[in-house]
C-alpha cells in the first residue's frame, strides 16, 4: 500500500470521527431552561370556596417552573418561616379548586371598608351604633373586644300604666340590651395595633338577626352605652337576670319620696276617685270618712 491510500484512509477516519461527534452532539437530550430553574409556590389541596379563611392543612408546597411563574405567586424561597405563613387566616376572595396556585390577589389580606363582610361569623351580622367618648367606653373599644350594650330611655306610660308607674319609675330607666357582643370594628378600622384610646363615632358589633332588631329598635327608644368587658370573661348562665334599675331604684330622693308618700295614704286611709269633664279625665284623692261610734 502507497503513501497515498494511507493518507486517503486516514482522512477519511477523521472526517468520520467529526461526522460522529457532531451527531452525537446534534442528536443528544437537550436540558430544558425550566429543568434548570423551578421553584416551590402554594397550592390548594382541595376546593376551597370564597369567605373561607385559609389554613395551613388546606395547602401545600408544589414545584413550579419559574418560566411560568407570575406576579402574586407564594414561594417557598420567599417566606422566612415555610410553616408558618402571614397569609394563613385571611379570607378567600374568590374559590380556589384543588391543585390550583394559592394568590395574593385570592385573598383579602386588608379587612377594612368593604372587606368586613369577609370576617364576620357565618350566620351574624354586623351593625353599627353611633358613640360618643362618654358611651363608648372612654374611647378604649377597640375592634376584637367584647362589650354590654346597655340602654337609657324615657318612660313613656299612658292610660292606667300611670296610675303604677310612680313606685317604679319616674321619669328615665336603663337595661341591658345584649350582653357579651364582639366589636368588628371602630370607625373605619376593623384592626387595633396599639389599643390605644380614640374618639369614635361608630362602634360595629358582631349579632345574630334578633340582636340586630334589637339594637335597631333600642336606638329608636334612646341612647345607647358600651361597657367593655374584661379580655375573656364569659356569661354565667345560671346567672340571675340584672335588677331593674330606674330613676326611682336609682334616687334617694325619689325613695325617699315615693315612702312618705306610701306612709301618707296608708295614715290617711284615702281613695282615689276619678271624675271625668267632658274629654278632661281628673284623678281627685277623697278621704275616707270614720264611721260614728255609738
Amino acid at each position: 500500500m502507497n503513501k497515498n491510500v494511507l493518507m486517503i484512509l486516514g482522512g477519511a477516519v477523521a472526517i468520520a470521527a467529526l461526522v460522529g461527534v457532531i451527531v452525537s452532539v446534534a442528536f443528544a437530550p437537550k436540558k430544558t431552561a425550566s429543568a434548570k430553574a423551578s421553584t416551590e409556590v402554594l397550592v390548594a389541596n382541595k376546593l376551597l370556596v370564597i369567605g373561607q379563611k385559609l389554613k395551613a392543612e388546606d395547602t401545600r408546597w408544589q414545584p413550579w417552573s419559574e418560566d411560568a411563574s407570575f406576579k402574586g405567586l407564594i414561594k417557598k424561597a420567599d417566606q422566612p418561616d415555610p410553616a408558618k405563613l402571614a397569609v394563613y387566616d385571611s379570607p378567600l376572595r374568590r374559590d380556589i379548586e384543588s391543585g390550583e396556585p394559592i394568590t395574593m390577589q385570592s385573598l383579602i389580606t386588608d379587612t377594612k371598608g368593604a372587606f368586613l363582610s369577609a370576617v364576620i361569623t357565618p350566620g351574624m351580622r354586623a351593625v353599627a351604633v353611633a358613640v360618643r367618648v362618654s358611651t363608648g367606653a372612654g374611647g378604649f373599644v377597640a375592634p376584637g373586644d367584647h362589650v354590654d350594650v346597655i340602654l337609657a330611655y324615657a318612660a313613656k306610660l299612658v292610660g292606667s300604666a300611670q296610675d303604677f308607674a310612680p313606685e317604679i319609675v319616674q321619669r328615665v330607666a336603663s337595661q341591658l340590651v345584649l350582653s357579651n357582643v364582639k366589636v368588628l370594628a371602630v370607625d373605619q378600622n376593623s384592626k387595633d395595633s396599639t389599643h390605644e384610646a380614640k374618639e369614635a363615632k361608630t362602634v360595629t358589633l358582631e349579632v345574630d338577626m334578633e340582636g340586630a332588631q334589637k339594637l335597631a329598635l333600642a336606638g329608636q327608644m334612646g341612647e345607647l352605652s358600651l361597657s367593655l368587658r374584661r379580655l375573656g370573661e364569659k356569661d354565667d348562665p345560671n346567672a340571675l337576670p340584672p335588677p331593674l334599675v330606674t330613676d326611682v331604684t336609682t334616687s334617694d330622693v325619689i325613695k325617699k319620696i315615693t315612702a312618705e308618700m306610701n306612709a301618707s295614704k296608708t295614715n290617711q286611709k284615702s281613695s282615689t276617685v276619678r271624675m271625668y269633664n267632658g274629654n278632661a279625665v281628673v284623678n281627685v284623692p277623697v278621704r275616707a270618712t270614720q264611721p260614728d261610734s255609738d
